[in-house]
């Protein structure tokens, strides 16, 4: 029985010192550490710097230059006539006219400089005079209805005579007899002398044209 005892307590005591063994190492060696701690100390870890953005050292791209068309150039402005840049003529179909026939009267007109310039040639702006010595026998703007403007562009150096002359019926003109069948004095005949001046816009012919009426 003595002898029993003894066995169990020695058993028991050999069980203590495996159990303590055990324990120790357990504590040493920590097997499961390494599964996820770097079992270098602290102070030997590598440690990797937070990456910083590099900037880049290429230029910035220059935006697109837009295409612009260019405006077109404003065209130059014409200016009116001057007196002194064009030449106004009295202009008749004939030199002499027999019994019975009518002279027909036109202007001619000049630019006399390099450059063009405008002028209205229109009918308001005309005016034909007949004279005998210093008697006034006719005159356009007496009896004249609905003039109109025609403004035209007189090229440098153009010249030319208004297309439609205007005939003269061979009596004396006056405001006061403008109406149809009007008494109207006949101009003498027989190799009289008469002499045509215009103006347009103003502007007067630079001398007059002189006819004779048979």
């Amino acid at each position: 029985m003595y002898r029993r005892r003894r066995l169990v307590a020695l058993v028991t005591a050999v069980v203590l010192v495996i159990a303590v063994v055990v324990t120790v190492w357990l504590l040493i060696a920590q097997p499961w550490a390494g599964a996820s701690a770097d079992p270098r100390p602290s102070s030997s870890r590598a440690t990797t710097p937070p990456a910083t953005p590099v900037e880049s050292t290429s230029p910035p791209a220059e935006p697109e230059a837009e295409t612009v068309d260019p405006a077109p150039a404003p065209e130059p402005t014409i200016e009116a006539c001057a007196p002194a840049d064009v030449r106004v003529d009295a202009v008749t179909d004939a030199d002499t006219y027999a019994s019975g026939q009518n002279p027909l009267l036109s202007i001619s007109l000049s630019n006399t400089t390099a450059n063009d310039c405008t002028i209205n040639v229109g009918t308001t702006g005309q005016v034909f005079t007949i004279m005998s010595g210093s008697d006034v026998w006719w005159r356009s703007t007496d009896c004249q209805t609905e003039p109109s403007d025609m403004v035209v562009t007189l090229a440098a150096g153009q010249s030319f005579t208004s297309a439609v002359p205007i005939a003269w019926n061979r009596t004396r003109s006056s405001v006061s007899t403008c109406e149809e069948g009007a008494s109207r004095q006949t101009a003498p005949g027989g190799g009289a002398s008469y002499h045509l001046t215009v103006q347009l816009g103003g502007i007067p012919s630079s001398g007059s044209k002189q006819f004779i009426l048979y």
